[in-house]
């Protein structure tokens, strides 16, 4: 297993996008061990991410891997409030 990933994601990480998205966390999945979703710039966040997280931490699971994310903004916060999702169930590294 390789080294840990960290995965710098856009801004608009609404349904827009999420397409694009899906393939690039599952292609860094594919080539690491352990994968952060770093939300920094994250401005635009929907269900469709919440989604997305949630499905990319139960293959994690599956996988023996982990998934966490970091350094996230109120909006993405509110995203997982708004779906009744608590992303406390994620490894999330303290940053």
């Amino acid at each position: 297993m390789s080294a840990p990933t960290r995965l710098k994601l856009p801004a608009d990480c609404s349904i827009r996008t999420i397409r694009s998205l899906h393939g690039e966390v599952g292609e860094a999945f594919a080539q690491t061990g352990d994968l952060t979703l770093d939300c920094t710039d994250v401005t635009r966040v929907d269900i469709a991410f919440v989604q997305l997280v949630v499905s990319a931490a139960k293959t994690a699971t599956r996988q023996a891997k982990h998934l966490r994310l970091a350094n996230m903004p109120a909006a993405v916060e509110v995203a997982f409030q708004r779906a009744g999702v608590a992303p406390d169930g994620l490894d999330r590294p303290v940053s």
